[in-house]
């Protein structure tokens, strides 16, 4: 007797291949999705960072808070302000230049992540 066709069993082996086949596409372009958002969401913060670097270094204040923090939904910045210590060639002590950096701290699911930037700032560059 000459059998022709598929037998039930070889269909069925055929979907489940098929199907775990599907499962993995569909997951990896959903890793794909959700590593895109963090990316996104990422560079979203770093540029939250240097815009509040810019406005702290070009915004003049007499006696500024040597730290201040600013909450912005679920992401909370820490501006900090530290004198550096440095000298000139002949060893001078200069005067009035400061550190400043900024911490972007958040949860990320349940992990806590944190980023930062910063830089040196010589007010007297920005005095009226």
């Amino acid at each position: 007797m000459k059998r022709e066709g598929f037998t039930l069993l070889e269909t069925l082996l055929a979907i489940i291949v098929f199907s775990m086949a599907v499962v993995a596409l569909v997951e990896a372009v959903h890793q794909l999705g959700e590593n895109t958002l963090q990316r996104q969401h990422e560079a979203a913060i770093q540029e939250r960072m240097r815009s509040i670097l810019l406005e702290q270094t070009r915004i003049f204040v007499q006696n500024p808070p040597e730290e201040m923090k600013i909450k912005e939904g679920l992401i909370t910045y820490t501006v900090r302000r530290t004198p550096l210590e440095l000298s000139d060639r002949n060893g001078q002590a200069i005067q009035g230049i400061f550190e400043v950096s900024v911490t972007a701290d958040w949860m990320e699911g349940r992990t806590p992540q944190q980023a930062s930037t910063e830089t040196w700032l010589y007010p007297p560059l920005f005095q009226p």
